[in-house]
């Protein structure tokens, strides 16, 4: 029998995915009620700060979850629009945070996690 029922995938659409450098500043436009930053795929060899910039249309509850991945203790630090805790790195190790979005700024809704 077929399935008349289809699985929703996610309600808004795809999410925004962008990748963070290895060190330094880097800005990103958001524009989605979704975005996953890969911070793992290339994996933090210095500091980095992360800068949220609201596309004029976002709406408070856009999230934007934040995965790094260090080399060493390098630090995550929130900058332009984030309000929340620098991250200091574990080698190899992997932390997970998640910013919310108040109309106003990007706020850290819980500690960070660590999943490997």
């Amino acid at each position: 029998m077929e399935n008349q029922n289809p699985i929703v995938k996610w309600p808004y659409g795809l999410a925004t995915m962008f990748v963070l450098v290895a060190a330094g500043a880097i800005e990103l436009s958001i524009v989605n009620n979704l975005t996953i930053v890969d911070g793992v795929s290339v994996s933090a060899t210095g500091d980095r700060m992360l800068s949220l910039i609201p596309d004029a249309e976002l709406s408070a509850g856009a999230r934007v979850v934040v995965k790094t991945k260090s080399t060493a203790t390098e630090k995550f630090n929130p900058g332009t629009n984030m309000k929340g805790e620098v991250i200091t790195g574990v080698a190899g190790k992997t932390q997970v945070v998640e910013y919310v979005y108040d109309g106003t700024a990007f706020i850290q809704t819980g500690k960070f996690i660590q999943i490997d």
